[in-house]
């Protein structure tokens, strides 16, 4: 099996650690950018506070070999962020891709 290069690729990788480890996981959204890797992840195993506090990582080559960004939200707030409500400037909902979506 070919390793993952592509930022796409190490996206999906993330996202599917994310929500193995994560029972409550409901949606994991990848902004499309190229050069950081950007995720929204919804969760009911967390709580809400009405805001959107993204959590930078620098790379870890080889394994994750471009710096990321990850936004946890609960339920609520996850709803609200999809309908517009709740926002991270500079993050575009037309660069959506869903890597995750149990709801």
């Amino acid at each position: 099996m070919n390793e993952p290069t592509s930022i796409q690729q190490i996206a999906q990788l993330l996202a599917d650690e994310h929500a193995e480890g994560d029972e409550g996981m409901a949606k994991i959204l990848w902004f499309r950018h190229d050069r950081e890797i950007r995720l929204v992840e919804i969760s009911h195993s967390v709580g809400n506070t009405g805001e959107a506090l993204p959590f930078r990582f620098t790379a870890d080559p080889p394994d994750v070999p471009f710096e990321s960004v990850v936004v946890l939200l609960g339920s609520e707030d996850g709803r609200k962020f999809e309908q517009g409500d709740l926002d991270i400037p500079g993050w575009d909902m037309a660069q959506v891709t869903y890597l995750l979506n149990k709801d």
